[in-house]
């Protein structure tokens, strides 16, 4: 499904009061890129010191969206959206729907 239809969905779905929080983009500046190799470094060296491995057989696809472009629709479709930067290729957007009153 298309980002920004599933978007609104989940925006309207959600009863007021309700908190909805998603994310996951690729890199498409310089920048991006350099955060996500530093970040990797860091989530390697973690991994190997707890000795973590990836579960075999986990589906993973590649982010269609950039950065900017989730930050621009959400922001377009969530008024008041708080936008955050993760580690690797995660985002969080955190938005509180208002009751009608407020």
């Amino acid at each position: 499904m298309a980002f920004e239809p599933a978007l609104a969905r989940m925006r309207d779905l959600l009863r007021p009061g309700g908190t909805l929080v998603v994310g996951l983009a690729r890199e498409a500046t310089l920048a991006d890129c350099a955060i996500w190799a530093a970040a990797t470094l860091v989530v390697r060296i973690t991994k190997v010191l707890r000795r973590a491995s990836v579960p075999a057989g986990v589906p993973t696809a590649k982010p269609a969206m950039s950065y900017r472009e989730v930050s621009d629709a959400a922001r377009r479709l969530m008024p008041g959206v708080r936008y955050r930067r993760r580690l690797l290729r995660r985002y969080s957007l955190t938005w509180v729907k208002r009751h009608p009153s407020a």
